[in-house]
């Protein structure tokens, strides 16, 4: 992407900003809070067999993962970019608090960025340790050139730290490169920048697929067909997801995917294209696997055509599809996972606060899993007045993304 030239060029670097911009919402969702896996997990599956998830080894050459402990380390089947060693495993900043520290974030077009800013914001202030001395956003979530203008504003500015949610990965490690060479730490929030001098602070989007999917064929009965449902196909976020999708399908010899259609992480956009789909393929499909936020789209689409909805692989759920789920629950059956924004916003900023106390990150992914949601857990999320129109996301009260103790794990200092 980062040779891209021309028109060329900024077409790739707008779609890759508007997927993180849509999936931002949605695809990559919270954690369970209080351990280092999942709270719901699929039921006990034989491996290997369908409806287990499958099992593929990530990307660690370098061997960091080892030092991580067996349950964080399992966060990262299939995770697909490459884990290295920390290139801030021995830094600690120049001078004793208080610390400057600057941040460049999408605009807050939505709930995601809005709330996640500013649980990263609130948890720096409460430190009492922390200046923001600069809150940067580009004029739109497509603007990738503005945003990588603003972080070299930002390194010129000299901060002890910086806190970035990059619009496009790829073009964005070349700052975040400039920046470590000024000897200031870049963290990466939400977004996976494949550089071994960012700290990045996120979630396995394989998955998180990979393991809803396996939900979505136990609920089949490991029999029939399915349809997948592209965010903008090749950008990362949708790849990752895909892989993920295929890799349980690939453990199913008696499911069959019936087609795939793209619905640019807009409900609309996705309806339409469900609908073109249905209207020829009467016979429907068993199941539906979505790569991020378009749940709500699917689910309209059969309801325009007096379908029942089929098991959703609802990557980021929304309140509305929750609230659809929670109405049809006898009937309809949600495989989704949670998103709880400021939640997120605070566990970034807690990795830097960690990183300005002197206590090293030990890989350039820290990763988790996301807070599963189906059926059973619905009563649970749920709030009184949310609608199929409602907007945002959904999580499960109480879910904190990461916990302190599973932050602990990728700290030099701080691992137990």
């Amino acid at each position: 992407m980062v040779r891209s030239s021309g028109r060329a060029k900024r077409r790739v670097l707008a779609l890759a900003a508007l997927a993180t911009a849509m999936t931002s919402l949605a695809a990559c969702a919270g954690s369970n809070s209080t351990s280092t896996t999942s709270a719901k997990a699929p039921e006990s599956v034989a491996p290997g067999k369908c409806g287990s998830v499958p099992q593929k080894a990530p990307k660690d050459s370098s061997g960091v993962l080892s030092a991580l402990g067996g349950s964080a380390a399992a966060n990262y089947n299939g995770f697909t970019q490459p884990i290295e060693a920390s290139a801030w495993k021995n830094w600690k900043p120049s001078h004793p608090a208080p610390y400057k520290v600057a941040i460049s974030w999408p605009p807050p077009i939505n709930t995601f960025q809005a709330e996640t800013v500013d649980g990263v914001k609130k948890i720096l202030t409460a430190s009492g340790k922390v200046t923001i001395t600069k809150v940067l956003a580009p004029t739109s979530p497509a603007d990738v050139p503005g945003q990588l203008q603003q972080i070299n504003q930002l390194i010129a500015d000299k901060p002890d730290l910086i806190i970035a949610q990059p619009i496009a990965p790829g073009p964005s490690a070349q700052v975040i490169d400039a920046a470590a060479k000024a000897g200031i730490p870049v963290v990466s929030g939400w977004t996976t920048t494949p550089t071994a001098a960012a700290v990045n602070v996120g979630l396995n989007n394989w998955l998180q697929a990979a393991t809803t999917a396996a939900k979505v064929v136990q609920s089949m009965g490991g029999k029939g067909s399915v349809l997948l449902v592209h965010g903008i196909p090749g950008v990362q976020q949708d790849a990752d997801a895909m892989a993920g999708f295929k890799a349980a399908l690939a453990l199913c010899p008696d499911i069959k995917v019936a087609g795939e259609v793209t619905g640019g992480y807009v409900n609309a956009t996705t309806k339409s294209a469900v609908l073109q789909f249905l209207s020829t393929h009467p016979a429907g499909v068993n199941g539906v696997l979505q790569s991020g936020n378009m749940g709500l789209g699917v689910i309209n689409a059969f309801q325009q055509l007096g379908k029942q909805a089929p098991p959703l692989s609802d990557l980021g759920s929304t309140r509305g599809t929750i609230a659809y789920a929670h109405k049809n629950a006898s009937s309809y059956q949600e495989f989704g996972t949670g998103t709880p924004n400021k939640a997120i916003g605070t566990a970034i900023g807690k990795v830097a606060l960690m990183m300005l106390a002197g206590d090293g990150p030990k890989t350039n992914q820290i990763i988790t899993q996301p807070d599963y949601i189906t059926n059973g857990d619905l009563d649970g999320i749920y709030q009184k007045g949310w609608t199929t129109t409602t907007t945002g996301e959904a999580a499960r009260p109480g879910d904190d993304f990461m916990s302190d103790s599973y932050i602990a794990n990728f700290f030099t200092k701080s691992a137990r």
